[in-house]
Parts: C-alpha cells; sequence; structure tokens
C-alpha cells in the first residue's frame, strides 16, 4: 500500500506540478524577464519593477480574499459578543452567571483562535507565498553565477567598505526591500485614493 502511495505521488509530481511549474517559469522569463533584458534594462532597476508588480498582486490578493471585510467583521462580532458577556454581571444568581460567563468566554476563545488561524492563513496566501515563489525563480534566472558573470561579483549592489561587514545587496535583498517599500507606499496611498474617488463620485452624484 505504501509503495502504491509513494508511486501515485512521484507520477503526481514528475507528471503534473514538476511539468507545470517548468511552465509557468518559461512564461514568466518570456514576459517578465526577456523584454529587460533585451533592453538592457539594468538590473537592479529590472527588480525594482518585479518587486511593485509583487506588490501589486498582494493588494490584488488581498482584496481577492476579503482581509479587511473580514477583519471588521471579526471586530464587529467580537466587540458585540464581549458586550453581551459583560451584561451577564447583571444576573444575581452567583453559580448561573459563573456557568454562562464560561460557556461564552470558552466561545469567545473558539471564535478569537479561529479567526487568527484563517487570519494567518490568509497572510501566507497573500504576502508569504508569492515572495518565496518569486524569490526562488528570481535566484534561479540570476544566479549567483549569473551575477558574477554580468558584474564580477555576486552582488546587485556592490556597498562600499564599512565597518559593518555589509558587502552589498543580493537580488534577495533588492527586491525585498523594494517590495516592503512598495507595500508600505500601497498602505499609505490606498486611504487617500479612496477618499478622492469617493468625494468625486459625490460630486458627480450632486451634479
Amino acid at each position: 500500500m505504501l509503495d502504491m502511495v509513494n508511486t501515485l505521488a512521484d507520477s503526481f509530481c514528475y507528471g503534473v506540478v514538476f511539468p507545470f511549474f517548468s511552465f509557468l517559469v518559461r512564461i514568466l522569463n518570456l514576459f517578465f524577464i526577456q523584454p529587460f533584458v533585451a533592453m538592457h534594462c539594468p538590473l537592479w532597476l529590472h527588480l525594482g519593477l518585479l518587486a511593485v508588480l509583487a506588490a501589486i498582486l498582494s493588494f490584488y490578493l488581498r482584496k481577492l480574499l476579503k482581509a479587511e471585510e473580514k477583519a471588521k467583521k471579526f471586530n464587529e462580532v467580537f466587540t458585540e459578543k464581549r458586550r453581551r458577556q459583560k451584561n451577564l454581571q447583571l444576573i444575581s444568581e452567583k453559580y448561573s452567571r459563573a456557568a454562562l460567563y464560561k460557556a461564552t468566554d470558552d466561545e469567545l476563545n473558539d471564535y478569537f483562535n479561529t479567526y487568527i488561524a484563517y487570519h494567518y492563513a490568509r497572510y501566507v496566501i497573500i504576502y508569504l507565498l508569492p515572495v518565496f515563489l518569486i524569490m526562488a525563480w528570481l535566484n534561479t534566472v540570476f544566479s549567483r553565477d549569473v551575477l558574477v558573470g554580468l558584474f564580477g561579483t555576486p552582488y546587485v549592489y556592490t556597498a562600499p567598505a564599512n565597518n559593518f561587514g555589509v558587502k552589498g545587496l543580493s537580488v534577495t535583498g533588492v527586491f525585498l526591500l523594494v517590495y516592503v517599500v512598495s507595500l508600505m507606499a500601497g498602505f499609505y496611498l490606498r486611504p487617500k485614493c479612496a477618499h478622492l474617488i469617493e468625494h468625486k463620485n459625490s460630486c458627480k452624484s450632486l451634479s
């Protein structure tokens, strides 16, 4: 039985998973690597643009998974449950009050733990999984040997001599730096853009 399971798993991996990712890598290289290489785009700029696209993908996934709506709903429901729990203090009978308080407290803990589990699962899908997959792809395309061949160094940006032991920024370093900055800029600008759109729509409705 175990041999059959291993055979099926190997067949699935080598027959479906690996060919799919190999095809996906070829598509990504065709659209996001070869055009920039043909235009002789600097590697740091190339990585920066890909990081910005990755940040846009993360915001799209946030919207697709309705992360903000679910967080808002959780806060509303949790606050209401806490309010009802506090009302139990009005029950005069001691043992009934204690039993009901424990039951509602267990319910709140279960609700909170369930939300946290799904919350972190969503954030893995939104941020960690795309970033790790993209970095794995980029570090394959722009491997250490490729960088040494291009620049004579394994770093995209070589830092000047310093006392911190920092020799430069790798492919991962450049990508993550721009990705995090792009996310910060996106979170800062989104409320302002939403306010402007709301104001524009209200002006249209008045006219």
